[in-house]
């Protein structure tokens, strides 16, 4: 018997989650409509397939032929296939978060073998709940991937507050990209076999969405109606591909924060956060002072001095010119209060970014540098930036302490240019490995601004970038949407792609705790429930707003919402218009406008 999450009580502390019930049947209802997939499936004949343990326990084995995946592969076989049975919501025993439940389903573990026998499989998940909606939802990794995304955790931006996509009745899919990491090995060595490289630029979404369709068909009796794809960070790059390379794939796609300048990100951080901030040059400890300075001048352009810099587009001019009235008399660094000559240089290459003396896939020829506000929120600029020591290098593997832009982009220079793990990634030049940076930018980069394939089928997407994300700029994605329009034209732009601004948010950010350090005292808003808008979108043509909110709220029933504040489309931010500094926690007292 089938047991949904939402219909037993939650563990320690009984309460209902508010429309769970109702999205679950109108969930069921939406299997029956129309999408952009095959569904020359008999309803009826879906029907009479059961989802019991026994169905579930007979895909074990079960193979995928080669033909029916799109990138090659030697197949793909169903190593393990566990029938889940239900569990509720559960509140820890201090009363202070959920742990939220899950609907009965069917857990697939797939492997997806390789062409090349040197190369290492791709591990998949599957998971199959019992009330279908008739939809797919696939998750994005993270990092340099090689962790199994089990596909059974929130959507991106989403709070405890709203159903898990599984609960929702979504088949889920995640992979670990074609490597698995292990003890003892740099998480880049993967690179250095081709079709690993491959795999990890883009062939394992696309292998795994075409073996999860087939599995899904199998054990239900139909392929789903709609597909949608949703990552931050690397699985926002992995949306992007998606919608690229595999227009007629997905249906709907979110990425957040996007590494889709893949290729300009980690050459950027090698630099920027590597040989810029050798020795004396290191700003591991005048992070508080970049951050008050750039505070001072851009605060209240946004009509609130309130800890966010909300006007992005108009702070770069005051704060550079902030900066620069800082230098330590002589240049040299005299204490905590000045920055010497060579940490202002330091700071300024961050702002610029890196332009390359040749091109990388799609003409690309640069990378947007970082943008101003948050500093010092806490693992902002003192892990991704700066880290605990100033950088170095010897030899494999990394040394500790290095801030992650560095050793992201050194991993990427040693295995995937030089391919020699001990190559000195602060001697790098990209010019003496151009032939070798433009092919692996060609399998990397998610640059290519010509999203028409994907428009024209119906395809629909969503860009957040937040603000103050200091593992990528997000001007990379910002300058990505007006390429796209420069290609294509608004008017074929606007009815399909959607680009959001979140001033104050660090990377992949849900939000920032009340109390939290250089934040507000009620803390920065990121909450939002992006499946649903994908869903009113994709499937009932309403288009999200120029003006979306996002909140904080509670971690414990009733999750009431304890600020507020708008998300507006770029390039507009949200300008304070209240009468009282007292409401800067609610969305109302915000508009959204042009810089």
């Amino acid at each position: 018997m089938n047991h949904p999450a939402h219909s037993r009580p939650l563990a320690k502390r009984p309460f209902a989650r508010a429309g769970l019930v109702a999205a679950v049947a109108a969930g069921a209802l939406l299997a029956a409509c129309g999408g952009g997939h095959d569904d020359d499936d008999d309803d009826d004949a879906a029907s009479a397939l059961q989802q019991t343990p026994a169905t579930c326990a007979a895909l074990n084995g079960r193979t995928v032929a080669a033909s029916s995946i799109g990138e090659p592969t030697t197949g793909a076989v169903v190593t393990s296939a566990t029938y889940v049975f239900a569990v509720p919501d559960t509140l820890n025993a201090a009363g202070t978060a959920v742990t939220q439940g899950l609907p009965d389903y069917c857990r697939l573990l797939v492997d997806i073998k390789p062409v090349d026998p040197n190369a290492p499989l791709i591990k998949s998940q599957v998971n199959l709940p019992t009330n279908w909606n008739g939809k797919k939802l696939q998750f994005g990794g993270g990092g340099y991937n090689g962790t199994l995304v089990t596909g059974t955790g929130a959507l991106v931006g989403a709070g405890p507050d709203m159903p898990l996509p599984l609960t929702r009745g979504y088949m889920t899919a995640g992979t670990d990209s074609g490597h698995q990491t292990a003890a003892g090995v740099e998480a880049f060595a993967f690179a250095l076999n081709a079709e690993a490289l491959a795999n990890f630029g883009y062939a394992s979404y696309k292998k795994t969405h075409d073996v999860a369709v087939q599995l899904g068909e199998a054990y239900y009796g139909k392929k789903p109606t709609k597909s949608y794809y949703g990552g931050s960070s690397e699985g926002g790059r992995e949306g992007m591909v998606m919608a690229q390379r595999y227009p007629n794939d997905f249906d709907a796609i979110i990425s957040n924060d996007p590494v889709m300048n893949w290729s300009g990100l980690q050459t950027f951080g090698n630099q920027a956060g590597g040989a810029n901030q050798q020795g004396a040059a290191w700003l591991g400890t005048k992070i508080n002072l970049v951050h008050q300075t750039v505070l001072g001048a851009c605060d209240a352009l946004d009509g609130i001095a309130d800890g966010v810099i909300s006007n992005y587009r108009g702070c770069k001019g005051p704060a550079d010119a902030a900066l620069a009235a800082i230098v330590c008399p002589g240049g040299g660094d005299t204490g905590s209060s000045c920055l010497s000559t060579a940490q202002l240089q330091a700071v300024n290459a961050l702002h610029a970014g890196y332009t390359f003396s040749f091109p990388l896939a799609n003409g690309m020829t640069s990378y947007a540098g970082w943008g101003y506000g948050g500093e010092a929120l806490p693992g902002n600029w003192s892990s991704w930036t700066t880290g605990s020591a100033a950088p170095t290098f010897t030899a494999a593997p990394n040394p500790a302490g290095i801030s992650n832009i560095f050793a992201f982009g050194n991993g990427y220079v040693r295995y995937f240019i030089a391919q020699n793990p001990n190559f000195n990634p602060l001697t790098y030049n990209p010019a003496q490995f151009q032939a070798r940076v433009q092919a692996v930018s060609q399998i990397m980069d998610a640059t290519n601004p010509d999203l028409g394939p994907y428009f024209r089928r119906g395809g629909k997407l969503i860009l957040k970038e937040d603000m103050a994300d200091y593992a990528q700029s997000p001007y990379t994605g910002l300058n990505y949407y007006d390429a796209v329009v420069a290609k294509l034209g608004a008017s074929t732009v606007t009815p399909s792609f959607k680009a959001y601004v979140a001033p104050g948010l660090s990377h992949s950010s849900a939000g920032i705790a009340a109390g939290t350090a250089n934040a507000p005292s009620y803390g920065i808003p990121g909450r939002i429930d992006w499946l649903a808008v994908l869903e009113n979108w994709s499937e009932k043509g309403v288009a999200p707003a120029d003006q979306l909110t996002v909140t904080l709220n509670q971690a414990v029933p009733p999750y009431l919402a304890t600020a507020s504040k708008p998300l507006c489309a770029y390039p507009k931010y949200p300008r304070f218009t209240g009468t009282s500094t007292a409401t800067a926690n609610l969305a109302s007292s915000y508009t959204c406008v042009n810089s």
